[in-house]
């Protein structure tokens, strides 16, 4: 006997639907310590383990209940001491210890045997990891993984509703006793009704695309830095200001900082030197920003310099070489409130209005907060080399003597005078000019550029790069005294490893004390090229600290020096060599995936306000040209339609229209049959999978919803015959519904005689 769709299509008992539920749960933890894997936080380890152990558990999920019950009792004692052993072995980071507590959190309720309530907190939890990991990364994988997140929680919170009526329940060992996977993998696809799948999937494409919009959008929080502690443990990155410590290491961040369209046809033949800022107060815990460097022209401007301006702020005709045309920045959100540009240029253009400032002595830009989102930028005719232009003020008359002058009469150093700020401790000044003399060989009077060489060479011979500094153990090259209280100077007298900061800032020192103004230059060196969509990209971990020294033989311009190892060979007045590792070309998967992100840019980000209206005016011209055109090709086509048909009646005219005639005629005729055999076809050749979703059982669906309430309404007052009728069209709405595709040959016909009963029971008049 054939019954109806509800009790035709298998069932789940309530035992599998709760194995259903808890099965999810975990895949849920999966998804969520999958996430984990992408993340900087030293080795695989724990992360492996708790991946290994949640999978383990969707396998074989009888294993937990066998889990001791004096280890579930021990679970928050041996949890909070993972938690205090992981917090020490990274040295203190906030992250690393919150991941691993709530990670513990989420393993030990997803393997636990869960009541209902109990599952809302898993999926919290969960939440919470995808979450953290995504902001922490935010790269491409982070949509897939939270869209997946999305889906099985859908389908997680499906079951329990389901099961709302039976919230105590929680699975014990004895439920998975029999647990076959094949076996609940099929009763599971018998109880799955293909149309509400296929329409929940259409529901989740329609997410997927509004979900992909907002990603590429969205701002990046650089947590890591807001977390950890400087003093000891820290994150490659811009940072406005240069602190040492006597231990402290430096985890790679690879994430982008920012992506550079260049004009068409140009490409970075030099190692790229992204300037973003120049810190020339050095005090006792390292370099900033003196307090006298006031940024000007503050104005809430899209372009800069004004009309009329550009180019102002060039104080001599540089022979340097110049990037013609525009070239496009876009600085993600939350890196820095400061620009990153090569050189001089000619003027700057926002994709929207901003506060700006601007520092014409030290040649650097910013923004007035570090913006939450993409900032995109055009810098016009963009100089790239090794000098920046000094303001005319009194730096070509500063001394070192009038320097210590002004240092006697206040702790800080005004602005021009910071450039010979140094250590104010007289032990740190005279190992500083121990080291000076040493250099120097005996020949005080030496050229600057002479010097800024072997100054390079002396701090290349003693020091090696490294991104983890001991400064607790060193001890001095030439005595047993003492190490000094100067971090930076007890750094440089000694043979400890340093990275970019401790070369520039011992540089620095050395210099100023030699008698030529320096200062600290922070931002970016090198870029990836994006062989795939043509543009380059600076990742976090590119942050580098170098040195400028002021030009003494023109006293016009500052000259880059980049005394860290690797940087090549230094030659005051030239650019630096591209090396592979300063310009590195991309151009695998994650490549692709980034030019997505690159194309959204282009196309959106970067327009300005006149770039906005001419795209409209664009498209709504566009729009009312395709009309006009339709328009006219209608009615041309339909005058002479018309033209043809009110011609004189000829052999041909009468044999075409006859023609026509018979085409609709036989059509009309044929009509019934034509649709038989599209229904039939529909149903034999439809594939298997989503054979409920033919055409033909879609439409006897439909007429069952119809059919079902009249004929029970109609039942009780028919006569035998007329019932006969009635069940016989009922059994092969049925059969063309749910039966095999060899079902009877006229399909529009039973739909038609359900059509005729329908309709005869609603005009029927009810008697009183």
């Amino acid at each position: 006997m054939l019954t109806l769709a509800a009790s035709s299509r298998a069932r789940l008992s309530r035992d599998e639907l709760h194995q259903l539920r808890w099965l999810l749960g975990l895949v849920l933890v999966l998804l969520a310590f999958w996430t984990l894997l992408s993340l900087e936080l030293g080795g695989l380890g724990w992360r492996a383990l708790f991946l290994a152990t949640a999978a383990a558990a969707l396998l074989f999920p009888g294993w937990p209940g066998r889990i001791p019950a004096w280890l579930r009792r021990w679970s928050f004692i041996l949890g909070a001491s993972a938690l205090f052993t992981q917090f020490i072995a990274t040295r203190f980071d906030l992250v690393s210890g919150l991941v691993l507590l709530v990670s513990l959190l989420a393993l030990a309720r997803g393997l636990q045997y869960r009541r209902l309530r109990e599952d809302w907190q898993l999926i919290l939890l969960c939440l919470f990891i995808i979450i953290l990991s995504g902001v922490l990364t935010l790269n491409l994988l982070f949509g897939l993984q939270i869209l997946l997140f999305t889906l099985v929680t859908m389908a997680l919170l499906f079951v329990m509703n389901l099961l709302e009526r039976d919230p105590g329940r929680a699975l014990t060992t004895e439920d998975w006793r029999n647990f076959r996977w094949r076996h609940f993998a099929r009763k599971v696809r018998g109880a799955v009704d293909l149309r509400q799948l296929a329409q929940a999937g259409a529901l989740f494409t329609g997410l997927v695309l509004v979900s992909t919009l907002i990603f590429v959008s969205m701002p990046r929080f650089q947590f890591s830095q807001s977390f950890s502690l400087p003093s000891l443990h820290g994150v490659a990155g811009f940072h406005d200001k240069i602190e040492y410590a006597e231990t402290r290491s430096i985890d790679s961040d690879d994430s982008i900082a920012f992506r550079v369209d260049l004009p068409p046809g140009y490409h970075l033949a030099h190692t790229p030197y992204w300037r973003m800022i120049a810190l020339d107060e050095y005090r006792k815990t390292g370099f900033e920003v003196s307090n006298s460097q006031a940024f000007e022209n503050r104005r809430n401007v899209i372009r800069y310099p004004e009309p009329g301006r550009s180019g102002e702020h060039l104080v001599f005709p540089s022979e340097a070489e110049h990037i013609p045309g525009a070239v496009s920045i876009f600085l993600e959100g939350n890196v820095s409130e400061y620009l990153p540009i090569l050189g001089p240029f000619d003027s700057l253009l926002f994709n929207s209005t901003q506060t700006f400032m601007a520092n014409e002595k030290m040649k650097t830009y910013r923004t007035d907060l570090p913006s939450p989102k993409v900032l995109g930028y055009q810098v016009e005719n963009m100089e790239v080399g090794d000098q920046i232009p000094s303001a005319p003020d009194r730096i070509a008359n500063l001394t070192l003597a009038k320097a210590d002058e002004v240092r006697a009469r206040a702790s800080l150093l005004p602005y021009p005078y910071s450039y010979f700020s140094l250590p104010v401790a007289a032990g740190d000044r005279e190992i500083l000019e121990r080291i000076v003399a040493q250099i120097q060989a005996g020949k005080p009077d030496m050229p600057e550029a002479d010097f800024i060489a072997a100054t390079v060479t002396y701090l290349r011979e003693h020091h090696v790069g490294n991104l983890d500094v001991d400064l607790s153990k060193v001890r001095p090259l030439l005595t047993d005294a003492p190490p000094p209280t100067d971090l930076l100077i007890r750094w440089l007298d000694s043979n400890s490893p340093g990275w970019c900061e401790h070369f520039s800032g011992a540089f620095v020192l050395l210099c100023r004390v030699a008698g030529y103004p320096a200062r600290v230059v922070a931002g970016y060196r090198g870029a990836a090229y994006n062989s795939i969509d043509n543009y380059y990209l600076v990742r976090q971990n590119y942050a580098h600290a170098w040195a400028e020294v002021f030009d003494e033989t023109r006293k016009d311009r500052w000259l880059r020096v980049d005394p860290s190892p690797g940087a090549g060979v230094i030659v005051p007045g030239q650019p630096a060599v591209a090396t592979s590792m300063d310009i590195t070309t991309e151009n695998g998967w994650s490549a692709f995936v980034d030019g997505l992100r690159m194309i959204w840019y282009r196309r959106v980000i970067n327009f300005d306000q006149t770039d906005q209206q001419e795209l409209v005016a664009k498209v709504s011209e566009y729009g009312k040209d395709f009309g006009a055109t339709a328009k006219a090709w209608f009615l041309e086509k339909w005058q002479a339609v018309m033209d043809w048909y009110q011609r004189p009646l000829t052999p041909l005219k009468a044999a075409v229209l006859s023609a026509l005639i018979f085409l609709f005629g036989l059509a009309f005729l044929l009509r019934r049959r034509l649709r038989n055999f599209w229904l039939r076809a529909s149903a034999r050749f439809w594939p298997r999978s989503a054979r409920q979703l033919a055409p033909v059982r879609l439409d006897a669906g439909r007429w069952l919803r119809i059919f079902q309430p009249a004929w029970e309404a109609a039942a009780p007052g028919l006569p035998k015959p007329a019932r006969a009728e009635w069940q016989k069209v009922h059994r092969d709405l049925l059969i063309l519904r749910y039966g095999p595709p060899d079902f009877p040959a006229d399909p529009e016909g039973t739909f038609r005689h359900a059509r005729q009963l329908v309709r005869a029971v609603k005009s029927t008049p009810v008697k009183a």
